[in-house]
């Protein structure tokens, strides 16, 4: 798949640089939002280190993204927005909270799931799931595909379009900070850290402790170990 960046290329592009990260195009997000306000305050909230896999951030209506319904993703050092998907400071900052957290994913990847505890957590809450499903007339024939962590189209096509957010809404309650927390465990990890940071860390504690424990002792190696 080519770099999301070639189709940002076809765009005018405005630069700035804030807290270090260099923005592309900001302007053509809505007049209501400004990106380095939210930036600003994400730097307020997350330790330094969480920013280390992050250079720039790119706004544009990525033809790739907007294919797949999507509103913003991380790759390859830098976060892309689609403007048109935003709604307002809030919706633009949970979206950057979570793709960073994607990142924090990226360089962190074996403290995180080396020890298979997350993993475990998040395949448990899928059983739960489809259980949940089955009681309430879904027939899973195959539930082994369902049981895989990593992201699966089919599985993902099945929870949104076939069964649908309201359902998802109601037998992911308790067990995921959203629906989309169920799509796949980076998703679950990425989901977990925006309900860290925007959210509830008690309720977080509650439901997703393997989880919860991952963001707090990274969050913590910081204050041990001075700013990176």
């Amino acid at each position: 798949m080519k770099h999301i960046r070639e189709s940002h290329e076809r765009v005018s592009s405005f630069h700035s640089v804030c807290e270090g990260i260099d923005i592309y195009n900001r302007r053509e997000l809505p007049d209501t939002v400004n990106i380095e306000q939210i930036l600003k305050k994400i730097y307020s909230m997350l330790p330094r280190k969480f920013f280390q896999g992050v250079e720039s951030i790119y706004v544009g209506e990525f033809d790739s993204l907007k294919k797949r319904d999507v509103d913003a993703v991380f790759q390859d050092g830098a976060i892309y927005i689609v403007p048109s998907y935003i709604i307002d400071q809030e919706n633009l900052l949970r979206n950057m909270i979570h793709e960073i957290a994607h990142s924090v994913e990226e360089l962190n990847s074996m403290e995180i799931y080396g020890d298979g505890d997350v993993s475990t957590e998040f395949i448990r809450k899928r059983s739960i799931i489809l259980d949940r499903l089955d009681s309430i007339g879904y027939n899973i024939v195959d539930k082994r595909v369902f049981l895989e962590p990593e992201y699966v189209k089919e599985v993902d096509d099945f929870f949104y379009k076939e069964v649908g957010y309201p359902v998802m809404a109601q037998v992911t309650s308790g067990l995921f900070s959203s629906p989309y927390g169920c799509t796949s465990l980076r998703e679950y990890f990425a989901n977990s850290f925006e309900e860290y940071y925007l959210g509830s860390t008690k309720g977080l504690k509650k439901s997703s402790p393997k989880v919860y424990n991952k963001i707090f002792t990274l969050a913590k190696e910081e204050d041990s170990y001075g700013n990176f």
